[in-house]
């Protein structure tokens, strides 16, 4: 497949994905607004209908005590018990098609609910104890109650209209609407391969006249200079190219079991002699014998990545730990290591393209793309990377890649 149409086919990929993650967000916000307004109409709703059963109820309550006659427009019934908790009163004149007993067997199944209020078999009812004696008042609200869920039913049914009309309107609108998100990405992508490759010759003359240079001049400072700057360009341009791969890759990477304990053995060995030349405090702990499935050369890059960060931003001779473990389905990296004071807000940019902490950034060479190239590593593993302060003056970062 030529380069032209693994492009193409990146670019829409790409294009899908934010399509997709576009109205997956959007049709979430709607739907969680939609749910809101329906819940909200409803509960008004329902809201008013029981402030007027309630008044009714009452209202009925009081002319039973004062022993007027209740003029109202509802069909309802109450009994009367004495202190014994005996019915002397069983009035069901305002509501025919139910008898004495039926009236005391509905209070006996709202008693036994153990609500003195509430509704029950579409009544609203109410239970007043009192010291000499107890009035229950039922009336049935059975209409308003089916109101309240016709209306709910309809407002459900409009929001489901909606919220697939909003899905169309999305589905049809979502690419006009990411397209300029997905040239910057690709332009931005464009830009950092071509200038990677373009960077590479101008780099590669410059290291070579430098060394010519240097045959001549053995001991010169500014020629020393040159090359070490060179290098830094170097080092530079093949993490824009690694990032670029990765980006274009999508995760989709070659994986294979391989043993995962060893590399990291490989990794902290070679990073022994910088300790003890720098004055460092390094330990490390990797249970042995743990494999993982993935793409080893990439695994073997973020534990350097990682361990030169350590030891890049390690204050001093401070500590520096690695450790590594598994845990559940995932392989657990630990790298820890002193700092000088960091504000711990910062953890979360650590991650971004050319981030650098600017407490000691300006006395260590580099360009922020190391712990970015380890987020995209971590990522084609299914895994997650995160950095976190333990006080002030430690940074513990954490990455679980995927076993299988």
């Amino acid at each position: 497949m030529s380069k032209n149409n693994k492009a193409s086919n990146y670019n829409e990929k790409m294009l899908t994905r934010l399509r997709i993650q576009f109205i997956v967000l959007s049709m979430a916000v709607v739907i969680i607004m939609q749910g809101f307004i329906v819940y909200t109409s409803v509960r008004n709703t329902y809201n008013k209908m029981v402030s007027k059963s309630d008044h009714l109820v009452s209202s009925i309550y009081i002319n039973i005590l004062d022993q007027k006659p209740v003029k109202a427009d509802a069909r309802y019934f109450y009994i009367i018990f004495n202190k014994k908790k005996r019915p002397v009163n069983i009035n069901i004149d305002n509501i025919s098609d139910i008898s004495e007993y039926e009236a005391m067997k509905i209070y006996h199944e709202a008693y036994e609910t153990g609500e003195l209020d509430g509704f029950y078999n579409g009544y609203r009812y109410c239970i007043y104890e009192k010291e000499k004696r107890t009035i229950a008042v039922f009336v049935l609200r059975s209409n308003m109650i089916d109101d309240v869920k016709k209306t709910a039913v309809s407002l459900i049914e409009s929001s489901c209209v909606g919220i697939a009309v909003m899905l169309l309107i999305l589905i049809f609108t979502s690419k006009l609407i990411v397209m300029p998100i997905a040239k910057a990405h690709r332009k931005q992508k464009e830009f950092i391969t071509s200038a990677s490759h373009e960077l590479k010759t101008p780099i590669t003359v410059i290291r070579a006249d430098a060394d010519i240079l240097q045959m001549d001049n053995p001991d010169n400072e500014w020629i020393e200079d040159i090359k070490k700057q060179a290098e830094n360009l170097t080092a530079m341009t093949n993490s824009l190219v690694s990032l670029a791969r990765m980006d274009e890759r999508n995760g989709h990477i070659k994986r294979v079991v391989f043993p995962v304990s060893d590399l990291a053995e490989e990794a902290v060995r070679s990073y022994n002699a910088l300790a003890l030349d720098s004055g460092k405090h390094f330990t490390y702990d990797i249970t042995p014998d743990l494999t993982c499935c993935g793409d080893a050369s990439s695994v073997r890059q973020l534990f350097t990545i990682l361990l030169d960060n350590a030891f890049k931003y390690s204050s001093g001779k401070g500590n520096i730990d690695f450790k590594l473990y598994s845990s559940g389905s995932y392989i657990v990296l630990i790298v820890s290591n002193d700092v000088d004071n960091i504000d711990k807000n910062l953890t979360d940019r650590m991650f971004d393209r050319f981030y650098r902490a600017d407490s000691t950034s300006a006395k260590i060479t580099g360009y922020g793309l190391g712990l970015s190239i380890a987020k995209a590593i971590v990522s084609e593993h299914n895994g997650s990377i995160k950095a976190k302060m333990d006080g002030s003056q430690r940074i513990i970062i954490k990455a679980q890649l995927h076993i299988k």
